[in-house]
């Protein structure tokens, strides 16, 4: 791989000015060090400003409406791809990169696939969070791969949270599908990228360590619920043609007991299954204020 190529990262900052920043240092310290923009999705106390003053070679956008994980990923990818990057390397800002996680997955790649690093838990840094990972078409789930390997893998998911995109691969297959507002877009772009027969390679020497739930409250606040209930039967829907009928079943019918589960234990969040599978009926995408 030539390394003389223009590598741009997209990073969203949605209120998480220090989370942001922590993430921006680490990047900074990377033996490749890449463009970075930060698309700041209409955050409160002026942040934005605040981490364009703070560093003078981020190209900060201020997007005056939220407008989710993949509106704003788009608005840097788009940005990118006019400023013609070679590569777009998408990060939450709740993460720290090593020093050698770009390197690693530049040299990984061959401008034909996606790369993803080794995700660990900020926490519990030698517990790994995604080590590669699969879209099953039998019952309609993201896994990740949680075993620590030390040879690559090719694999069909690739978790939004970081992964490596040649721009030729955006080019091809597109952006980010702006009607899931946030939660499984990573799931529908790489089921695009599987029609392409675009692999995914997961890179195991290349790590970053992950703050999971930071933005969101974690996968059983209702705002996660709501999100992931919807989208996911959504995605199932839009991409029928991908999935035997079994997925979507089985989906509908692990979303409707976890519901039952949380109200039998006297938890109000059963109603954002509820307000979840409902919206999914309506055929209702993109950001909703009522989750419960």
């Amino acid at each position: 791989m030539n390394l003389d190529v223009k590598i741009v990262s997209v990073i969203i900052n949605f209120n998480g000015l220090k989370d942001t920043c922590e993430c921006i240092d680490s990047l900074l310290k990377s033996t490749i060090i890449p463009d970075i923009i930060v698309v700041d999705n209409a955050s409160v106390n002026n942040e934005g400003e605040i981490i364009r003053q703070r560093y003078p070679s981020v190209q900060v956008i201020i997007s005056e409406i939220n407008l989710g994980f993949t509106g704003g990923n788009n608005i840097g990818i788009r940005y990118a791809l006019k400023n013609h990057a070679d590569f777009i390397l998408l990060l939450n800002n709740d993460t720290i990169v090593d020093r050698l996680m770009i390197d690693k997955l530049i040299k990984a790649s061959n401008c034909k696939m996606v790369c993803a690093p080794a995700m660990y838990y900020y926490t519990r840094p030698d517990v790994l969070w995604y080590g590669g990972g699969k879209i099953d078409k039998k019952t309609g789930n993201v896994k990740h791969y949680v075993e620590k390997r030390e040879r690559e893998i090719i694999c069909n998911f690739a978790t939004g949270c970081c992964m490596l995109v040649p721009s030729k691969v955006f080019e091809y297959v597109g952006v980010l599908d702006e009607k899931y507002f946030m939660y499984c877009e990573d799931m529908e772009f790489c089921i695009r990228l599987s029609k392409k027969n675009i692999p995914v390679k997961y890179v195991p020497g290349a790590k970053l360590w992950h703050k999971t739930g930071m933005s969101s409250g974690g996968n059983e606040s209702a705002f996660s619920i709501y999100y992931l209930t919807r989208n996911r039967l959504n995605c199932l829907k839009q991409h029928a043609d991908y999935f035997p009928k079994t997925a979507y079943i089985y989906t509908l019918f692990s979303r409707i007991m976890r519901m039952l589960q949380f109200l039998l234990k006297g938890k109000c969040e059963w109603k954002a299954f509820y307000k979840g599978i409902i919206d999914h009926s309506k055929g209702i995408y993109g950001f909703t204020s009522k989750y419960m």
